[in-house]
């Protein structure tokens, strides 16, 4: 699209980007999934694979500014600006039939600010390993590791935009951990932005306990990047709606991880009819 055309159509009359699916196989109810910040749907390989032959349709979009979506750079990549995205596809996808909407990391708080704007749209919340940082209890040890993981994020933000130089002084195993092993020249500023205006800005803290539709919050123990901490406690939450899991897993989708999610989307597609 021309740059004017673009200028009207996207900042003039507010249209969402169009996402870019790297899955979209089989009918019935939907299955909507959101990777983490500077991976693409490739991630839900496993995930996607094990839900073949299950009578549902398994999308698995590439979130704005990575995988083949579109990677404007006048947006902010806030929280925001994806959901919006994803809301577009939602919508396109199943009309007004709710899905069930599945989160890796950033994917999750992305998810939960759907779920929050459009309720009508989500049937159903598979969040894994969401990134919690505001609205934890006020305790020395949740503080300093937030501290150390603002530190670390506000340091790679000051390194835009010379996304090589950052690699190499990353060195290529943590880079792959902490920048992603799918981050290139074109998606360095997306996921600068995204991890200045939707992780480290969230509005999960404030959304969690509005949700009114059924969840499940799964946490890795090994997981390095995320804080557990008390979340039904901390965010108010309804035992009734929401299930919390730990599985001895990383900040990753592995097929075990992969195995487990699978295990609860399917009961979250059997516990509703569409």
């Amino acid at each position: 699209m021309n740059s004017w055309l673009d200028d009207i159509w996207h900042r003039r009359l507010r249209r969402p980007y169009r996402l870019s699916k790297t899955y979209d196989s089989g009918e019935g109810p939907a299955v909507v999934l959101l990777h983490g910040i500077g991976r693409s749907g490739r991630v839900w390989r496993y995930v996607s694979a094990q839900l073949q032959n299950s009578n549902v349709r398994v999308v698995a979009y590439d979130l704005l500014g990575f995988g083949s979506s579109p990677k404007p750079l006048r947006i902010q990549y806030s929280v925001d600006d994806h959901a919006h995205a994803v809301i577009a596809e939602i919508k396109r996808l199943r009309g007004n039939k709710p899905v069930v909407l599945v989160g890796h990391s950033m994917g999750c708080l992305v998810a939960v600010r759907v779920a929050a704007l459009r309720p009508d749209l989500v049937r159903h919340l598979v969040l894994y390993e969401m990134p919690l940082y505001e609205g934890l209890p006020d305790k020395r040890r949740y503080q300093t590791r937030i501290n150390l993981y603002f530190r670390l994020y506000d340091w790679i933000a000051k390194q835009q935009p010379d996304f090589d130089a950052v690699q190499r002084r990353l060195g290529e195993r943590l880079a792959t951990k902490v920048v992603g092993s799918e981050i290139t020249a074109d998606t360095w500023q997306p996921f600068i932005r995204s991890l200045q205006n939707t992780i480290m800005k969230q509005s999960a803290d404030t959304d969690l306990p509005t949700l009114k539709m059924p969840a499940d919050i799964i946490y890795g123990s090994r997981d390095m990047f995320v804080i557990r901490g008390q979340v039904m406690e901390t965010y108010g939450l309804d035992s009734r709606l929401v299930s919390l899991h730990t599985i001895r897993e990383k900040h990753v989708l592995s097929p075990k991880a992969s195995t487990f999610l699978v295990t609860r989307i399917s009961a979250a597609l059997a516990r509703q009819t569409t």
